[in-house]
């Protein structure tokens, strides 16, 4: 039996977290490296840094400042585009049933009222119209949100030559 072909909002879904899962091990893998090497630096440093030490270990504070506060302007950025959505969503279902509603109360005979009843019920339960999308959103609004610190974690970990 043959597999059935999948919808393009599965599909989209389905590469927005292999995405996200991608990105998260990179980070998580630069992250490691970073530390390992700036710890290893620290402690050969010891109390007594060179000059380029005290430069890495101060770069360390003012680009976790930096990838935290771009991180947390995206994550707000994109919270109130998502609510946004939702709410014209939300008010476009509610007008779309309301006016389903009032046909209904208008009918004039049993099967005017039987049809128009069963599209006043497909309005009801037809929401959220897409959770798919949402989910898709939900991830898109993740990625954007770790986006600065990935950048910095891959990027140092290139710049320090991490193994």
């Amino acid at each position: 039996m043959p597999f059935p072909a999948l919808s393009q909002p599965v599909i989209d879904v389905s590469t927005n977290w292999s995405r996200l899962f991608s990105e998260m091990c990179e980070l998580l893998e630069a992250t490691m490296q970073v530390v390992s090497v700036r710890t290893t630096r620290m402690a050969i440093a010891g109390p007594s840094p060179d000059e380029q030490d005290r430069r890495e270990f101060s770069l360390m504070s003012v680009e976790k400042g930096q990838a935290a506060a771009e991180s947390i302007l995206a994550m707000q950025s994109g919270l109130m585009n998502l609510i946004m959505v939702l709410v014209k969503d939300t008010s476009d279902h509610l007008w779309a049933t309301s006016a389903a509603a009032t046909t209904l109360a208008s009918s004039r005979s049993a099967a005017q009222w039987f049809e128009r009843q069963t599209e006043l019920l497909m309005f009801a339960t037809d929401f959220p119209a897409n959770p798919l999308q949402l989910v898709s959103s939900a991830t898109s609004l993740m990625q954007e949100t770790l986006a600065p610190i990935h950048s910095r974690a891959t990027a140092n970990a290139r710049r320090l030559g991490a193994p």
